[in-house]
């Protein structure tokens, strides 16, 4: 399983729904044996990171993302990246003090080749190949497994191409409607409860 964290595990002050906690530790140990677990993606899908092994891909760069945070600011002045921002290696996050629509028309105007997305919590300014989807199919790969073996679980419009990509797709009552059109199944709860109600049936089929 694949579970996207802010505003799916956290409520939108990203404090965590504990009602997911247990749901992902009985994941967690139907996992074990099949060898599953462990694996992150961050960055909004920029990297693959095993923590056990040290394993780290990185499926971008900042270059041009780096253009486009100049670009803007000479657009809308000095916007802050939110924290943690300078720390990504293939993307960065905005404060939401402008739109993901202002931030595109300015790529567009600047021939820039770049992709913003709000995920509710941050504008993300990231390359086009950078998502979850194309990290879900790394991380797939290195467990030699398909995707389509691969349940997911999120709720924002940068969670889509990893929904898409997954065999099974779950998006918490509290997702954008994008997002739920986007997946097989809407659970009936949102944050936590919502991912405890996924899991509980992906688990279902293995019992």
């Amino acid at each position: 399983m694949a579970i996207d964290i802010d505003g799916t595990m956290t409520y939108k002050d990203r404090r965590l729904d504990v009602a997911a906690v247990d749901a992902v530790r009985r994941a967690e140990a139907a996992a074990v044996l099949l060898g599953t677990s462990g694996l992150i993606i961050a960055e909004d899908g920029g990297v693959v990171f095993d923590r056990f092994t040290g394993m780290e891909e990185v499926l971008g760069d900042r270059v041009e993302v780096d253009r486009g945070l100049d670009a803007l600011r000479r657009m809308f002045g000095n916007l802050k990246q939110t924290r943690g921002s300078l720390m990504r290696l293939t993307g960065l996050t905005l404060e939401r003090t402008i739109t993901a629509e202002q931030a595109m028309d300015v790529f567009r105007r600047e021939g820039l080749s770049l992709i913003a997305v709000d995920s509710g919590f941050a504008i993300h300014i990231k390359n086009p190949e950078v998502n979850k989807g194309n990290a879900l199919r790394k991380l797939a790969l290195i467990l030699k497994m398909s995707t389509a073996e691969i349940a997911a679980v999120g709720d924002g419009l940068n969670d889509v191409e990893m929904l898409e990509a997954a065999g099974v797709s779950f998006a918490v009552a509290n997702s954008n409607e994008l997002v739920k059109k986007a997946c097989n199944h809407v659970t009936a709860e949102p944050y936590g409860r919502g991912v405890a109600e996924a899991v509980e049936k992906v688990l279902m089929l293995y019992r």
